[in-house]
């Protein structure tokens, strides 16, 4: 298995792999918000591939000061043999390499394998704080990200 780079030449692979894994795909995930997020921070969206084939995937954004980590997913054929596990570590290594001191995984909190996932790592709820989002557009349909 290889883990690499995503380009934008992936995306419909990549969008199809989100959806065979359940993960909920939102206005986020567009190809134009993608391509901008690339654009920023590009060496933080990762695939793994075998064969040619993208068997997992996982995003990593910066803001400067904290790293987050949103859609790791893996194909459910090769789910539980650390692909997902090489893909955060190799986000946490760049992150690291970028000064990151803290990174928080962004989950939902109905989505019982990610949270146990995620709590393997060493990731810790933060009862504390409760993430809050609001929808920036012009279009009005009050879909959320």
């Amino acid at each position: 298995m290889k883990i690499r780079r995503f380009s934008m030449r992936d995306y419909q692979e990549v969008r199809r792999l989100w959806e065979e894994c359940g993960l909920e795909i939102r206005p986020g995930d567009a190809r134009e918000e993608v391509r901008r997020k690339v654009s920023r921070d590009g060496e933080l969206f990762l695939v793994a591939e075998e064969k040619g084939t993208i068997v997992g995937t996982a995003m990593g954004a910066w803001d400067g000061r904290r790293g987050r980590i949103y859609h790791p997913g893996v194909h459910p054929s090769r789910q539980r043999e650390g692909v997902a596990t090489g893909l955060v570590s190799e986000i946490e290594e760049r992150m690291t390499r970028k000064g990151v001191l803290k990174v928080n995984a962004i989950v939902f909190e109905d989505n019982a394998a990610s949270l146990g996932f995620f709590k393997e790592l060493g990731y810790i709820a933060d009862k504390k704080s409760v993430l809050h989002g609001k929808l920036l557009t012009r279009r009005g349909d009050g879909e959320s990200f």
